[in-house]
């Protein structure tokens, strides 16, 4: 399978907010020259790697589904022409590469931590400054 990305541009949709957006489709050259006839799936913004695939290219290409995607990205780069659709494929490039963990150096003793998820307020001391403030009551 020879796999490649058709990027089309569509201008001035009256239901998108910033007026244009880009459509990445994946297309096997084996099977034809022309666009719509190999056609083989939309390829998403965010792939998914887990047993449950969400949508038609994750469940075509299983666990390989971000490495093709970040194959096809990179051909697609090196091909565009015009900034603005280089910039879209970079966006797309940033979506896949794994978030690092937020850090946060604790008040007390100055270790860095993963803070838990809280709703309203950031966490500012580490748990075990945290067992040692409430232990020592």
């Amino acid at each position: 399978m020879k796999l490649r990305l058709h990027i089309s541009r569509n201008d001035d949709l009256k239901d998108y907010s910033r007026g244009q957006y880009f459509r990445f489709a994946v297309i096997d050259l084996d099977k034809s020259k022309q666009y719509p006839a190999n056609f083989v799936c939309m390829l998403p913004k965010k792939p998914t790697n887990n047993d449950a695939p969400h949508n038609i290219f994750s469940k075509i290409y299983r666990q390989d589904s971000i490495k093709v995607a970040k194959q096809l990205l990179t051909k697609a780069l090196g091909s565009a022409d015009d900034l603005e659709t280089k910039k879209a494929i970079t966006d797309r490039l940033k979506l896949l590469e794994p978030k690092s963990p937020i850090l946060v150096k604790c008040c007390r003793c100055g270790k860095s931590f993963t803070p838990l998820g809280m709703r309203y307020r950031r966490q500012k001391v580490c748990s075990e400054c945290k067992q040692k403030m409430y232990s020592g009551q």
